[in-house]
């Protein structure tokens, strides 16, 4: 009977959603075709779910195999579950792709940081990517694992990959204040020019400064009137209500939120 074992577990965060019950970011890794042939050359099985993967090994056949092998190399592509995660995520251009790098040397643990990006069209002139997937929006990053011999093993190996999140200017529209002269909201938002939007006035509230955008905080934004609270918990920015503006020569990025 095949005795199995995990031998490399890849995990994927995201801070904005690193604070939920369910911290792992809405990504998927998906194999190359290299790497698919590889895998079962080797015997490897891959178990996955949202942003987790595992590769376990037949322990015999794996042994037998890595002692005839000089190196392993795996490419995964990352594709995004998630339509709004480009949104939220930092990154020089909206279509760049992340380029991350897995060597193992010394240590069987990898933390790894999304901060190398290119073109996808300067990508797919270097790179051989797969046809399916060069075109596919939710194509979001290429990752590269490359084993030397001896670590070419059973010992469990790990590897966190983590993408940024981005700060925005809040915006608050709120349309129905109910007569309420001095609503405010705490944490550093102040009272913009009221706006209309569809056919209705809105009374605008924008933070001072850009907050880090998360799915989940510790502390919820209120909306007072004097002191009495009017709306304990506001609604949080949603990746799909995102957008850039230029303002005095520079950009900025606000996050949209409608108060009915």
């Amino acid at each position: 009977m095949a005795d199995y074992q995990t031998i490399l577990t890849i995990s994927v965060l995201h801070e904005y959603y690193n604070a939920s019950s369910d911290k792992f970011a809405p990504i998927g890794l998906v194999a190359d075709r290299e790497t698919v042939l590889l895998l079962r050359q080797y015997g490897i099985l891959l178990k996955s779910a949202r942003g987790f993967t595992r590769l376990i090994v037949d322990t015999v056949r794996f042994s037998d195999l890595a002692d005839l092998t000089a190196e392993l190399t795996f490419r995964f592509y990352l594709m995004s579950t998630d339509p709004g995660f480009r949104n939220i995520t930092k990154m020089p251009d909206m279509f760049d792709i992340s380029i991350l790098n897995a060597e193992f040397t010394d240590s069987s643990e990898l933390d790894i940081t999304a901060e190398h990006w290119v073109d996808i069209n300067q990508l797919n002139t270097s790179t051989a990517i797969d046809s399916a997937v060069i075109h596919n929006k939710n194509f979001i990053g290429l990752l590269t694992i490359s084993l030397p011999k001896f670590h070419c093993t059973l010992e469990k190996k790990n590897i966190t990959v983590r993408f940024n999140a981005i700060s925005a200017y809040w915006k608050y529209y709120i349309f129905s204040p109910g007569g309420k002269k001095n609503l405010n909201i705490p944490h550093s938002f102040t009272e913009q020019e009221p706006e209309q939007v569809a056919n209705k006035t809105a009374r605008i509230f924008m933070s001072d400064n850009p907050i880090l955008l998360r799915k989940i905080y510790a502390e919820p934004f209120s909306l007072l009137d004097a002191n009495n609270v009017i709306i304990k918990s506001l609604p949080l920015p949603m990746p799909d209500n995102i957008s850039t503006s230029i303002v005095k020569g520079f950009k900025i990025t606000i996050a949209h939120i409608y108060i009915n």
